[in-house]
């Protein structure tokens, strides 16, 4: 056999393929199809009233727990406020470091802090591991239950000193 009858051989196996594996999928199979019947009925219900508006993501900026909280963290060098995922939260060079929020009209406090510092505070009831990221050292805190806002402006710092680069820490000092 002469390379160039080989080489022949072998393409046209190579071209039919493609066509088939084109014809696979074509085809939906039948576990996706179900899925987007689910996710079809899913999207058809929208809640309403009450239900319509998770308490977590309704957020009034006058209020005066969440503007003591916004001094404290404006005050640290290279932050500002941004409004993520509905709610305001405090970045030094574009990586949060404090998050704010409500739960049933109770100010809701996120931060991260060093993981030992924080499986002592979620000890307490007014701590609790953050919702996703408490793995990661991250807690959320009760504002209401506080014992002073030096404690506040303590756990904000910590937390910023974590997050924030080297330049920005350089500023602090």
């Amino acid at each position: 056999m002469t390379p160039a009858a080989s080489s022949t051989k072998r393409a046209k196996p190579a071209k039919a393929k493609p066509a088939k594996a084109k014809a696979a999928k074509a085809k939906p199979t039948p576990p996706k199809a179900a899925a987007a019947q689910v996710n079809a009925k899913t999207k058809a219900k929208k809640p309403t009233g009450a239900a319509a508006k998770p308490a977590s993501k309704s957020q009034n900026l006058d209020d005066p727990t969440f503007k003591k909280v916004r001094s404290l963290c404006l005050a640290l060098p290279d932050t500002v406020l941004t409004m993520t995922w509905g709610s305001p939260h405090f970045r030094v060079a574009d990586k949060i470091f404090c998050g704010f929020g409500s739960d049933d009209g109770k100010p809701i406090l996120g931060v991260k802090l060093e993981r030992s510092h924080a499986q002592r505070a979620v000890k307490e009831a007014r701590f609790w591991p953050a919702p996703y990221v408490g793995k990661h050292g991250w807690v959320s805190m009760d504002v209401a239950q506080r014992k002073s806002w030096d404690e506040v402006a303590a756990l904000i710092r910590e937390s910023y000193e974590l997050i924030a680069p080297r330049a920005s820490l350089a500023k602090l000092r």
